[in-house]
């Protein structure tokens, strides 16, 4: 969830900037749409359409979808969408999927006996932080932990955000955003940009969204919780994939002792061994002696 705000947050400040140097695309304008009310059930927090007008004054629609981490299901979930803006709204899409963490598995195409839909996949850790500190647009510096050699940057980038000429909301938006990416790379990192900025960031919309999620009474605990129960849920949800992927339907029964499990090393374990057994009962088996060994 916090993920997600903050691309949104983000993403409200940085329309032209993203698409143009993180999209290539040539654009004059764009503005987000709002969902409609009766669209609200089906929609997701990490979808995000514009409506732009580009170079030479065509219109498109431009879906952009962040991903926390790779699940093998995400490129239909993208086209669903593609094709509900489609016939709503008459227009052409362009659809880019922005992920935030390092896969192997992550692909820029999907195709089955029938369907084959190709969109553009932007791979944040592979863009070099560099390059982004060089162009004038400090909403961008906002994504720097999440990209190449961005973790020695991230300093530089703040102070950037903190001394542009923008609102004080803006710059209170920006490093909120920067704070949650900077924990899907280390907790600390967070802690510490918390510590530097915590009087400009509680007047972020980011941290009222997050008090109101109930994540936390004081900022830095909530943002400290937030990014460990994501991950939490987003281990539990990869073990269970990887077993779904490789012997079909998972268990209730099973599915609901991954659930349970809030030690991410236990995870992790769990995921090696989802991807090395040969059948749901070894991996029933070698839970059982985790769990066993874990008790002692």
């Amino acid at each position: 969830m916090h993920y997600d705000i903050a691309s949104k947050v983000i993403l409200s400040h940085c329309k032209e900037p993203f698409l143009k140097f993180l999209c290539n695309l040539k654009i004059k304008e764009a503005h987000l749409m709002e969902a409609k009310p009766q669209e609200t059930p089906s929609l997701r927090r990490s979808d995000f359409v514009l409506k732009a007008v580009l170079e030479d004054n065509s219109e498109s629609l431009i879906l952009v979808e962040f991903v926390s981490f790779w699940k093998n299901y995400i490129p239909l979930r993208t086209l669903e969408t593609r094709c509900r803006h489609i016939l709503q709204e008459k227009l052409p899409v362009k659809s880019f999927i922005v992920l935030l963490t390092p896969s192997s598995k992550a692909v820029n195409s999907y195709h089955d006996e029938e369907v084959e839909y190709r969109y553009t996949l932007i791979k944040l850790y592979e863009i070099e932080a560099k390059r982004i500190l060089k162009i004038d647009a400090p909403c961008l510096y906002s994504f720097l932990p999440l990209m190449k050699g961005g973790k020695k940057l991230l300093e530089e980038g703040e102070k950037r955000i903190y001394e542009a000429g923008i609102s004080r909301r803006e710059k209170a938006d920006l490093l909120t955003g920067m704070a949650i990416f900077a924990g899907l790379i280390s907790e600390e990192l967070t802690l510490q940009l918390i510590k530097r900025r915590r009087d400009i960031m509680i007047e972020s919309a980011a941290y009222e969204i997050i008090k109101k999620e109930g994540y936390e009474e004081g900022f830095k605990v909530g943002i400290q919780q937030g990014i460990q129960q994501g991950l939490l849920e987003d281990a539990k949800e990869m073990v269970i994939e990887a077993l779904t992927e490789r012997f079909g339907l998972v268990p209730p029964v099973l599915v609901a002792k991954i659930k349970s499990i809030s030690e991410r090393e236990v995870l992790r374990n769990l995921l090696r061994l989802a991807i090395k057994v040969s059948s749901l009962e070894e991996f029933k088996k070698a839970l059982k002696k985790l769990e066993e060994e874990t008790l002692e």
